[in-house]
């Protein structure tokens, strides 16, 4: 197309962002797209799409589909192409959900996922956090971003901003100050490689096949947070309803919340509150602390153990509210609630209400801190965690000196955003054998799983 301009116009792109264009003289209109567009091969894609989101590694895929390795990054780029397509055309923005009868609120959490980042002398696994939010009442994931942009260009940026004189100002009042710089990253770099040189002749092989040349840029974690609570306020912008969100204990988290929702916050259509509970905790302490969460609740209700489990879930949580009623009574507004029943996904949970002010009902007020609760998005990074294999956590071992590295790890950052993607519509649309309603389906975006058929067309 560029070597005869004069023959064809551009006309628009695909919903997957590939080009279209239309010749001039019949008026047909075409898309070249990606190679991976055609695929000859399209029993793969299914199979694929099954190990990807089933803990397998890239390399031990092509093993068992019997593709090349460049060809398992292709069959990712159109899947990814594919899911993106269908989630544009089936998720929109999610302004039309009726959030009244499917619950209004939500959960945001940030897990820290790892890439490979190495060079001839160094390697590095460089952290990257992957912010999402969740339909608490679904489990739908309505948001999810890494913080990486891979059309991004660290180096074109710095350079940018010495034309500019951006370097020289505050970072809040940058022309870029969206991505980090070339020598941010590089420091960034040497600081946690500092005394990890590696002699060549000891050097562990890497996957030559698999390694693929470094592109993107990082986003520095304040605008993420920024610009996923201004997206979510965009989904639920149509709805005067009463919205309730839920983050993790990081103070910038929710200052971004605070400030994106702001006019809804002033007239009390919406509350944030953040939550901190003892995550490290071995599985044997949490089971003491929920069996003595259990007790409390049992001798401050005056019920027997088997009274308890029979109550109805909603006549147990009039309930709980009545005795948080109770334990809220003279409290100084805005400060920290110790919930005194513990749970086992969250023992020694800690509710900070930032919307807290005179006027919200001691009632209302005890409701949202039984709601403050980030199950719902830590589920799904438990899931990520298990079934994405470069997203696992990172082990380090004596002979590694500390060092955290592994062979399993992307090389390439724009793989992790496409296959974190896909596995996001897996979760949303499709599940696993057992699942017998999807969150889109508790969600009312879809009236039954979504099938390979559906997503390839084969």
């Amino acid at each position: 197309m560029d070597k005869r301009p004069d023959l064809y116009w551009r006309t628009g792109r695909t919903k997957a962002g590939h080009q279209r264009y239309a010749c001039k003289k019949c008026r047909s209109t075409f898309t070249i797209g990606h190679p991976a567009r055609n695929h000859r091969r399209q029993s793969k894609n299914g199979q694929i799409l099954k190990l990807l989101v089933h803990g397998t590694s890239l390399s031990k895929i092509t093993e068992i589909a019997d593709v090349a390795p460049r060809d398992v990054y292709r069959k990712i780029d159109f899947i990814y192409d594919r899911v993106r397509e269908f989630t544009d055309r089936r998720e929109g923005d999610l302004r039309d959900v009726d959030w009244v009868r499917y619950g209004r609120r939500f959960a945001t959490d940030s897990q820290t996922l790892t890439l490979n980042w190495p060079n001839r002398k160094k390697r590095a696994s460089v952290s990257v956090q992957h912010l999402c939010t969740a339909h608490a009442n679904s489990g739908f994931i309505v948001l999810g971003h890494l913080q990486f942009d891979p059309t991004g260009d660290m180096r074109q940026i710095e350079a940018d901003m010495s034309a500019n004189g951006d370097l020289a100002k505050d970072r809040c009042w940058r022309h870029h100050g969206r991505l980090w710089t070339a020598s941010e990253f590089k420091k960034y770099l040497d600081d946690i490689t500092a005394g990890a040189e590696i002699d060549p002749e000891i050097l562990a092989d890497v996957d030559l096949g698999l390694q693929l040349p470094h592109v993107g840029g990082l986003v520095r974690q304040d605008i993420q947070q920024f610009a996923h609570a201004l997206m979510l306020r965009r989904m639920v912008s149509r709805s005067e309803s009463r919205f309730f969100f839920v983050q993790d204990g990081d103070a910038g988290l929710s200052k971004a919340f605070l400030a994106a929702f702001a006019p809804e916050v002033a007239v009390g259509r919406v509350d944030v509150a953040t939550v901190s509970f003892a995550k490290y905790e071995f599985n044997d302490a949490r089971e003491a602390l929920y069996a003595q969460g259990r007790r409390d609740l049992r001798n401050d209700l005056n019920l027997t153990a088997h009274q308890l489990n029979s109550l109805p879930e909603f006549v147990l949580n009039e309930e709980i509210d009545r005795e948080i009623v109770k334990r809220l009574a003279g409290r100084p507004i805005g400060s920290p609630f110790d919930w005194p029943y513990h749970t086992k996904s969250e023992p020694s949970r800690a509710v900070d209400l930032k919307t807290d002010r005179p006027e919200l009902s001691t009632e209302r007020c005890a409701r949202l801190m039984r709601l403050a609760t980030l199950r719902s998005v830590d589920s799904y990074f438990h899931k990520i965690r298990s079934n994405v294999r470069p997203a696992s956590r990172p082990v380090s071992t004596p002979s590694a000196n500390g060092r955290t590295w592994d062979r399993h790890f992307l090389y390439k950052p724009e793989m992790l955003v496409k296959i974190i993607e896909i596995y996001r519509f897996h979760h949303n649309w499709m599940g696993s054998r057992d699942t017998k309603r999807t969150p889109a389906m508790k969600l009312g975006l879809a009236k039954g799983k979504v099938y390979e058929r559906d997503l390839f067309g084969e």
